[in-house]
């Protein structure tokens, strides 16, 4: 909160949203008792999310 409040001017105002995935634990669990394994993890950016769909998208 500190970090994003310092990059606030004076008066302004911002949302925080934090979540958990929480569909994503026993997902992994269920995995790892049938000898699954990670090889990556990670986030896809947004915008190469989007690259990725454009050619899809009719125009």
């Amino acid at each position: 909160m500190d970090e994003a409040g310092a990059v606030l001017d004076p008066g302004a105002t911002a949302a925080v949203l934090v979540y958990e995935n929480v569909w994503a634990a026993p997902l992994a669990n269920a995995l790892r008792r049938n000898g699954a394994q990670l090889v990556a993890g990670g986030r896809i950016p947004v915008d190469e999310v989007e690259a990725a769909l454009a050619p899809s998208v009719p125009a």
